[in-house]
């Protein structure tokens, strides 16, 4: 079954308020999620130097005000046998992006896209387990979507991804 992977972008005035204010507390309990998100709530507190009932409360403000946007496993593609890793660079038609970007990320593959400025409308990244998966996730499934109008391929030699220190 296939989710909805679109993250919900949210305004600068969606964001104020003091129920959206994120504090030293609030950056430690995120820090200690990144490093170790199946940690309990003891185990959180104890890191934190907070009651458990604080972090608790503190990591469901997070999740409603949307700072937590999940909870996941984190994966090695290759390990999982997704040798094939490439940036696809994406020219789009501009009169209905909102489809285009749907359709786009729909497609098998596509792990993230991010829309961007300058010569390339959205960057995907697409994993695939050899080249004639790749092939045909470029070739047959996004040069299939009618908004496509070009797209340029990096692939990916070596990768280091970290979390983003809150």
């Amino acid at each position: 079954m296939r989710t909805n992977r679109a993250a919900i972008v949210r305004s600068r005035a969606d964001l104020e308020g003091d129920n959206h204010r994120i504090d030293g507390v609030d950056r430690a309990l995120l820090r200690e999620l990144l490093a170790d998100g199946r940690c309990s709530y003891a185990e959180l507190a104890e890191r934190c130097h907070v009651s458990r009932s604080t972090a608790h409360a503190r990591v469901e403000r997070l999740q409603r005000i949307g700072a937590i946007t999940g909870f996941t496993a984190t994966v090695d593609p290759a390990v999982l046998g997704y040798g094939i890793s490439a940036l696809v660079f994406l020219r789009i038609r501009q009169h209905d992006w909102r489809r285009a970007r749907d359709a786009i990320a729909a497609v098998r593959g596509v792990e993230s896209l991010m829309m961007c400025a300058g010569e390339y409308d959205l960057v995907a990244v697409v994993r695939c387990r050899d080249m004639a998966e790749f092939r045909d996730v470029l070739l047959v499934e996004l040069h299939a979507i009618d908004d496509v109008i070009g797209s340029e391929t990096a692939f990916v030699l070596d990768e280091v991804c970290r979390p983003l220190d809150p």
